[in-house]
């Protein structure tokens, strides 16, 4: 059995969680607690690091069921069919989150050329720059510094819009 992601009804991925546990299902829904200011007071919340998204583990024959679950959307499919998912790719989502705190998650689609991005990580943290290119998740920035350009590559998840 491979793992497979299911999109969820905005803000159901709990709900949803806790509806396929009780069918026997192997369910992994990333949480990440955070503080939430309200007017009168802090609290601190857990909440899904993928929104509308759960990971669930089980045969074909349930995929039915999973489907007529409150709070299920569908299959997140690749190519026209349901996308599987390696253990070793939910191993890292599980050891990364492990290892750091208020995780964002963005689309790397998101990123176009030319747009304005602050690196978040590394010797260059703190500088800005405009992306001039895209290749997998790499982005080759533009860095205009004493009158000169620098040309970095650099992990497109160290990266925020300006």
């Amino acid at each position: 059995m491979a793992w497979k992601a299911i999109y969820t009804k905005s803000r159901h991925e709990k709900k949803v969680t806790k509806l396929l546990e009780s069918l026997g299902i192997e369910v992994y829904c990333p949480l990440q607690t955070i503080v939430r200011q309200w007017s009168d007071r802090k609290k601190k919340v857990s909440e899904p690091v993928f929104k509308s998204y759960v990971f669930l583990k089980c045969d074909n024959e349930l995929d039915y069921t999973v489907l007529n679950t409150n709070g299920v959307v569908s299959f997140v499919k690749r190519l026209g069919k349901v996308a599987l998912i390696r253990d070793s790719e939910i191993s890292i989502i599980r050891e990364f989150l492990g290892n750091y705190e208020n995780v964002e998650i963005e689309n790397i689609s998101e990123w176009e050329i030319e747009t304005p991005v602050r690196i978040k990580e590394g010797p260059m943290k703190g500088k800005n720059g405009l992306i001039s290119h895209i290749k997998g998740n790499k982005a080759k920035l533009i860095i205009e510094e004493m009158g000169i350009q620098i040309v970095a590559h650099v992990p497109i998840m160290t990266l925020a819009k300006d």
